[in-house]
Formats: C-alpha cells, sequence, structure tokens
C-alpha cells in the first residue's frame, strides 16, 4: 500500500484543560521521522477489527469532507470540532492527540484522522542548582505511541466515492458504554469487521459440529482454513464456499451453517476492507495448538493439510497424539 502523504496536521486534546488546542500550522512532511510515522499509522488501519462502510452523500460529516483538499485546516479543525463535542461527553475517554491527514492512495485522495492516547513514560532531566549540575528521573504523561502501534481509533475516507474504513472503541456515555464513533460522530452503521464475522462463523459451526459429534479442534481448524481459502479467492468472505468446506457431504449442516451465519448478518455480499488478503495472511495463515499437555504449536496451513508433515491420530482410548514429521533442522529460539 503506497501512501503519498499531501497535508497532515496535529491538535491536542487535554479535556482536563478544556477545550482542544488547535494547531495553526501543518505537520512539516519534508521531515522524514513525520512521514514515517504517519504513513504507519495510516497503514495500520487495516487490522482484522477494521469496520467498513459508505458515509451517506447528504450527512455533516460527507459534505465537510469536500473541503478537506480545498481549506485543508479549516476542514481538520472542524472535524475534530465536531468530534469533539461527542467525545468529551463521555466519562472515561482520555486525552490524545489527533492527527488529520489528507492523502493519495492509487490514484485517489483520502481523509484520515487518527486519535492516539497518551502513555506513560520516563526520561532523564537535567538542572543545575547551587550544587551543580542535577540528573533527575521524572514522569512524562503525554507520551504518544510508536510507529509500530496503531491508533488507537481512526478512520480513513475516501473522498470521491465516500466509503470509508474505521477503527472505533467503545467508552462510557451516562453509565453505558457505546460505539460513539460511528452513532454519534458520522451517523452512518458499518458493516461487521473481519474478526466479528468470524467470530460468529466459528460461533455457528461449534454448535452444529456439536449436533454431529465433529472433534471441535478438527471443526475449528477446517474454519479457520476455510476463512483464509475463501478471502484469498474472492478477496471477501464466502459463506457457502466456508459451509463446503467445514461440513463437506453433510448437506443438513451445510444449510443449517448457511442460514444461521446469514441471519446474524454475515453473508457473501458483505464489504471487507481494501488490505483483506493481507490482514487474513496474518490472522488466519497459520493455525494456533495447544495442547492439553502444556505443549503450543504454530502450524503454516500448508503444513497443516500435510500428512507427511504433520499427522493427528486418535487412539483408542480417546486421546490424540500428534507426530511431526520430515523434520531437518530444529532451532531453539530464546
Amino acid at each position: 500500500m503506497d501512501i503519498y502523504l499531501k497535508q497532515a496536521i496535529m491538535h491536542i486534546i487535554d479535556r482536563k484543560s478544556g477545550d482542544p488546542v488547535f494547531s495553526q500550522v501543518e505537520l512539516d512532511l519534508s521531515t522524514e521521522y513525520i512521514r514515517d510515522y504517519l504513513t504507519k499509522k495510516v497503514q495500520k488501519l487495516a487490522t482484522s477489527q477494521t469496520k467498513t462502510g459508505t458515509l451517506a452523500e447528504d450527512s455533516e460529516i460527507a459534505e465537510l469532507t469536500q473541503q478537506a483538499e480545498k481549506d485543508f485546516i479549516h476542514f481538520s479543525e472542524t472535524f475534530v470540532k465536531r468530534w469533539y463535542e461527542i467525545y468529551q461527553q463521555s466519562e472515561d475517554a482520555p486525552d490524545s492527540d489527533v492527527f488529520v491527514v489528507l492523502y493519495e492512495l492509487d490514484t485517489s485522495m483520502y481523509v484520515a484522522f487518527l486519535k492516539v492516547k497518551y502513555t506513560e513514560g520516563f526520561t532523564h532531566y537535567v538542572d543545575t542548582n547551587e550544587h551543580g549540575i542535577q540528573n533527575d528521573l521524572i514522569i512524562n504523561r503525554a507520551i504518544l505511541s510508536g510507529k509500530s502501534q496503531k491508533a488507537d481509533e481512526g478512520i480513513t475516507i475516501n473522498l470521491a466515492d465516500l466509503s470509508y474504513e474505521l477503527i472505533e472503541k467503545q467508552y462510557t456515555f451516562s453509565g453505558e458504554k457505546m460505539n460513539y464513533f460511528s452513532n454519534k460522530v458520522i451517523e452512518t452503521q458499518p458493516a461487521p469487521s473481519l474478526e466479528d464475522h468470524v467470530k460468529v462463523i466459528k460461533k455457528t459451526a461449534e454448535e452444529i459440529g456439536e449436533k454431529f459429534n465433529t472433534p471441535s479442534y478438527d471443526l475449528l481448524a477446517d474454519v479457520k482454513e476455510a476463512v483464509y481459502d475463501t478471502i484469498e479467492e474472492h478477496g471477501q468472505i464466502d459463506t457457502k464456499q466456508v459451509a463446503e468446506q467445514v461440513f463437506k457431504d453433510n448437506v443438513t449442516a451445510k444449510m443449517s451453517f448457511e442460514e444461521e451465519v446469514e441471519e446474524q448478518g454475515v453473508t457473501s455480499q458483505t464489504p471487507m476492507m481494501r488490505e483483506v488478503r493481507e490482514v487474513s495472511e496474518k490472522k488466519y495463515g497459520k493455525q494456533k495448538l495447544k495442547l492439553s499437555n502444556g505443549i503450543e504449536l504454530v502450524v503454516p496451513l500448508t503444513v497443516y493439510r500435510n500428512p507427511e508433515l504433520i499427522e493427528f491420530i486418535n487412539n483408542p482410548d480417546g486421546t490424540i497424539s500428534v507426530t511431526i514429521k520430515n523434520v531437518d533442522e530444529i532451532i531453539n529460539r530464546m
């Protein structure tokens, strides 16, 4: 994903001091560490928790985004003000810095809103007094997360078609946890995330598998592999293909599975994020197994289904043996 940053600005959200501190000057994108930091933060909005959707054309946010290229600084302040009007009403939403970024991706223009909360860190402080130089250890309570960590919350909006990708957190409003960003800020209900879909698929498959006495470890391995395969092939989850791979010749189980996941909002037409294949590779490209004797295995899917490399044997006493084969070398990593 090649991102070309055009403009960016940072505003400070210190709830104790009142209103946000709005910058009147953009960040210097010729500075490599600033450019690298923001690029990584935008890229890391693509996760298995990312939700997708499209803004209503007549919505306030949609109309506001049309100002992003014309008057970026004014747009950023107006966007953050609208967001903060809602955010400040929460009892537990933390202080943070927010970044607004205008960038180009695949010839399309996007705007991103990134909220990065503070963490507590220690640093040195050099002071001079009547005794000479004194080096002290102090706490800095406004440290931002590193570039390798994703933003706490964020949204990217395609300025042409108003499609968006969103990571949101639940905070407490009037004693109740809620997804305030989608419900109050953009006022659009996004499609469930990839992770939400997989949770529904996994739970439904387990329930149906129990009815047909399918071993749990084997069934969940089939689910994970089927999700991975269908995303690799189609760029989204094909529930019919998942049913075929998991329940094979059991027509009743396949039909029950498809009906139940559709009732819970998981369909083959559900849009996915642009980077869904890359996310799926990292998230579902390996089988992670924890055995009852304490042994843990991380097995690539290509290895898991190869009986020449690993084999699961059901013993007469009900236990399971795992045999790892044809290993040329063992590397012990401390």
